[in-house]
């Protein structure tokens, strides 16, 4: 059997280069020659999606539920001998009720609800199956919607078509320049806002921060960073840090101050309703990319994205710095094309003090 890994290393090294489009066409051969192959079928996605090459790279990131088959939704339908797997829906045609199942994790889940309205104002009835934790921060932008929990099985009847969340833009037929939409789309509920902005205060530049991501989460080894790396910030005349950090890593000591907000920060059921209102109360946020990134798009507000050199996660290999799902966010790539988090943060913490930000949106 042929050893895969060094044409892979091969093709990976032209991405990463900056030649996705050679990577891809490489990527395409091989497939060919082994088909059905998941590790070639996940660089292809990677490479269409850093060459924007968006249809292909939509068709070729299908390929997740090959690697994360826990993560794939599964619809049934009424068959001859019982429940029977229902097609996903890719677009075709314009039925009545449309199925759309949320997958993977919370930052997925904010980043493509956007697009849940475009389908009711195509006139189809929506029914949007989304994590329960999420049902508070995206209903007034699911109003009209049916909103049901991914933690309960259930049925719908007469429902004849299904997509998960992130097939969204493809089955809608979306153009790259109409992804990002109408932003923000997401707001902080005004009297937690103003709740907020009385614990933070008016002084200095305050920025929250968050390092660190879910360790269970298969791109976490390249995505999380040590607290520690952040004392390039902190060093900045003027700056206050605020941890919007919660769970995982919330433990970690800091060796600058740091004006801890993870106690008091969405301790119920409903998650980041208080984290949306202390990113509006901020200057800005920095952060590695988690959940808390994708908020702070989704609200508009100014942010820095801390990312790996070389090993980004698909939705930011396109840019070199301006992503095109969130206006109000800029990519700090650690140098040298590796894990360098203090370095990324030493960047970072130079856009703040040369003042050369994002605006809000």
């Amino acid at each position: 059997m042929t050893d895969l890994a060094p044409l892979l290393a091969l093709a990976e090294d032209a991405r990463a280069a900056g030649r996705p489009v050679e990577a891809a066409a490489a990527l395409r051969s091989l497939a060919a020659l082994v088909p059905g192959e998941p590790r070639i079928r996940a660089a292809h996605a990677r490479a269409l999606f850093q060459a924007g090459l968006w249809n292909e790279a939509w068709d070729a990131y299908e390929v997740r539920f090959d690697l994360l088959p826990s993560a794939f939704p599964r619809v049934t339908r009424p068959g001859p001998d019982g429940p029977q797997p229902m097609p996903i829906w890719r677009g075709q045609g314009r039925p009545e009720a449309v199925l759309v199942m949320g997958e993977q994790g919370l930052g997925d889940t904010i980043q493509f609800a956007r697009y849940l309205p475009l389908l009711a104002a195509r006139g189809m009835r929506v029914h949007a199956v989304l994590d329960p934790r999420l049902h508070a921060l995206v209903a007034p932008l699911c109003e009209g919607l049916d909103l049901r929990s991914s933690t309960t099985p259930g049925s719908i009847a007469g429902v004849k078509a299904w997509l998960p969340l992130l097939n969204l833009p493809r089955a809608l037929g979306l153009s790259p320049q109409a992804y990002r939409g109408r932003v923000p789309y997401l707001a902080a509920e005004p009297e937690r806002r103003a709740k907020m902005r009385a614990r933070i205060g008016g002084e200095g530049f305050r920025i929250g921060i968050v390092w660190q991501g879910n360790p269970k989460a298969p791109v976490d080894a390249n995505r999380s960073a040590p607290l520690a790396a952040f004392a390039p910030l902190a060093a900045v005349p003027g700056v206050r840090l605020f941890a919007l950090q919660k769970g995982p890593g919330e433990e970690q000591e800091a060796p600058f101050p740091l004006d801890r907000l993870g106690p008091e920060l969405d301790t119920g059921a409903d998650w980041f309703l208080d984290t949306a209102a202390a990113i509006e109360a901020l200057d800005l946020v920095v952060t590695v990319d988690t959940a808390v990134l994708h908020l702070a798009g989704a609200l508009g507000r100014p942010a820095l994205m801390l990312t790996h050199g070389r090993q980004a996660d698909w939705r930011w290999l396109h840019a070199a710095d301006v992503p095109l799902w969130y206006p109000s966010v800029r990519l700090v790539r650690c140098p040298d094309g590796g894990a360098d988090w203090r370095g990324a943060v030493a960047r970072a913490a130079f856009l703040v003090r040369s003042g050369n930000l994002p605006p809000a949106a």
